[in-house]
């Protein structure tokens, strides 16, 4: 549906617009990974479910978990952390999957990283639409407070963007850095407050600001799930690192991209 309504949008702009081409390569991107399956896009529900029935199971059967809401506090954990694993996997490989547009000069090149983050937002807005639906059977009301999310969402599609634009440029040098990246996927994992409270991995908020995407999720649940108020401290901090991991990859792209088609 999402998509139908943003095609229509989409064809009341100007033939041949920027934002037509973005659109086009990130459902081209979408549809590849799902519509060819016999699932279609359901296979992006599935995994943060199974990974939701595991969790849960383990964490109230054996360490008897206190948290609020426990279900829905994991699941929208994991979808945050699945869109940030999902879109920055796709970025590494952002440069030597699309040689043959990069190599193409009336295509811009930060087109490709765009159109990667917005196909990975729509396998994300899918999940995120089956929380809201569960909140809402489960008896979450929300308030004014949810107009923080999309803010969160933003500061997040911002340090995903910087971060692809530095990790593509490292992997087209470094071509077993994918494996580094994976390791570093599920290492992180634990480090961020998914299954855990943020009071047991974080003691102060030095620490918490050392990550984050722990902030990150951190505001994102006491919006959605809670209700309260976010952290405006975590809130500008968070915003103000992804900005500079922003400005670092622009740097970054710009000194080594004009030597990638020889690496290549």
């Amino acid at each position: 549906m999402g998509i139908i309504i943003t095609d229509r949008v989409i064809s009341l702009l100007p033939e041949n617009n920027k934002f037509e081409r973005i659109w086009l390569l990130a459902k081209n991107d979408f549809k590849k990974r799902y519509y060819g399956t016999s699932l279609g896009v359901v296979w992006a529900l599935i995994n943060p479910l199974f990974q939701l029935l595991i969790y849960y199971f383990v964490f109230t059967r054996f360490f008897k978990t206190e948290i609020e809401h426990f279900p829905l506090y994991i699941f929208l954990g994991l979808i945050l952390w699945m869109l940030f694993s999902d879109a920055t996997k796709k970025g590494l490989f952002m440069i030597h999957n699309n040689r043959h547009l990069l190599e193409n000069m009336r295509i811009n090149k930060f087109d490709t990283y765009s159109s990667g983050l917005l196909s990975s937002l729509l396998g994300f807005i899918f999940n995120l639409s089956i929380f809201f639906i569960a909140a809402l059977v489960l008896g979450i009301r929300f308030n004014l407070n949810v107009l923080y999310f999309p803010i969160i969402l933003i500061n997040l599609g911002i340090l995903i963007y910087g971060l692809n634009l530095i990790l593509s440029i490292v992997f087209v040098y470094l071509r077993d850095f994918n494996h580094f990246w994976d390791i570093f996927i599920i290492a992180a994992f634990w480090v961020n407050p998914i299954v855990y409270s943020p009071n047991v991995l974080y003691e102060n908020d030095f620490v918490l600001h050392l990550n984050p995407i722990a902030g990150m999720i951190i505001n994102a649940q006491n919006s959605l799930l809670y209700g309260s108020a976010v952290d405006l401290s975590l809130l500008v901090y968070d915003m103000a690192y992804s900005i500079i991991v922003l400005m670092i990859g622009l740097v970054v792209y710009k000194l080594f991209s004009k030597k990638i088609v020889e690496v290549l």
